[in-house]
């Protein structure tokens, strides 16, 4: 029989156990990634657990924010995208469905609890289980999708490249040989001031680009509670000392997850945004990850879903399932830009659903999110 109830500190040992049972978890299923967004202190994290025979077999992590236009409960906050997973052992299709039907009716009643005006899941792309959130009977639903890299297709056992983007005549190719040309050497030597530096040349290339930085504080909770306990990752490449690009990955021992990259668009020529991908991908192979998830990209076919194609990327479509709660004429009736800073960094609803009578759609199709882009 199946059970659910809230994680409790003295039930994270186990937790940390069932999690290195689960083949398609990513970090931000970990408490780590718990403690990174908890330490913001804009979200209070709830995650709901399955158990049986008390033993934990499944999770959704949620996280609780409160704003004055209506709270909300979430699994898609701060680029954390992540939905229910169950242990590996969970292979027969009707246990299944009646552990997602279990932690889903939690989250619904956790959420009216909570006085929330919306409660959104989005569901695990490594998974193949959009068919068990069909209880759930969201009331909105989006398309989504990522692209990732199976760096098995692209190195061999010996750790070199293989595949053919790597080793024709090819775009990349070309690029990443330009770039091994430039004396560009790499750092993982996290300090303040490479940090702060990495900072301004991500601010900077987040003006160009007229997009929204992730704020520093976010930085700061990523390093104590992620890079420090070995989870995460800050890669500088400098060029005669000079801080050209830069990266910050998280990643467990199965995949990695690209959370930030830049590069200073004074130095585009040095080709260095194509070296240290090579880079991260080189030492992510080389430490036995398999999985370098690029997360997302404003639409299909824009040029960051081509740049990340040209790697050997793949495709992966999730949902955004979101169920309505309470009253949210409020919402309809709010300014987008309103709507954007109320809930900054947390996915809402696609403006094009909520100012009109459909109720689905696909990322492609939306014009803006009423939240940063995820």
């Amino acid at each position: 029989m199946v059970t659910i109830d809230l994680l409790t500190e003295n039930e994270e040992g186990s937790y940390r156990d069932f999690l290195a049972r689960c083949r398609h978890g990513s970090v931000q299923y970990s408490l780590d990634w718990r403690n990174t967004i908890r330490d913001l202190g804009k979200d209070e994290p709830f995650f709901v657990v399955a158990k049986e025979n008390n033993e934990i077999v499944g999770v959704l992590p949620l996280y609780y924010y409160r704003s004055k236009l209506g709270n909300l409960l979430t699994t898609i906050a701060w680029h954390t995208i992540s939905g229910i997973m169950l242990s590996d052992a969970a292979v027969d299709k009707d246990r299944t469905r009646v552990q997602y039907k279990a932690l889903l009716d939690y989250s619904v009643e956790l959420a009216k609890k909570l006085n929330c005006t919306a409660l959104s899941i989005s569901t695990n792309p490594f998974l193949d289980d959009k068919e068990f959130y069909s209880e759930f009977r969201p009331d909105y639903s989006m398309e989504n999708f990522i692209q990732y890299i199976d760096l098995r297709e692209i190195f061999d056992k010996q750790g070199s490249a293989v595949h053919a983007n790597y080793v024709g005549r090819t775009n990349l190719s070309r690029n990443l040989k330009t770039a091994g040309l430039q004396n560009t050497v790499f750092s993982d030597d996290a300090t303040r001031d490479k940090i702060d530096e990495c900072l301004c040349i991500y601010s900077k290339r987040m003006n160009e680009l007229h997009a929204t930085p992730v704020p520093k504080n976010m930085f700061d909770s990523i390093h104590k509670n992620m890079v420090s306990n070995g989870k995460g990752k800050f890669i500088f490449a400098l060029n005669q000392e000079k801080m050209i690009s830069a990266a910050l990955v998280l990643y467990n021992d199965r995949m990695l997850d690209d959370y930030m990259m830049c590069m200073d668009s004074e130095y585009r020529q040095l080709r260095s945004n194509f070296l240290i991908i090579y880079h991260i991908m080189k030492w992510a192979n080389d430490n036995g990850i398999s999985i370098f998830n690029w997360q997302s990209s404003p639409s299909r076919g824009n040029g960051v879903f081509r740049w990340k194609e040209q790697w050997g990327s793949r495709e992966l479509k999730s949902l955004y399932l979101t169920k309505i709660l309470g009253d949210i004429s409020q919402w309809k009736n709010t300014d987008l830009h309103e709507l954007r800073e109320a809930y900054r960094f947390h996915y809402l609803l696609p403006f094009n659903l909520l100012k009109s009578e459909n109720r689905s759609t696909t990322k492609d199709e939306v014009s803006c999110f009423l939240s940063h882009t995820l």
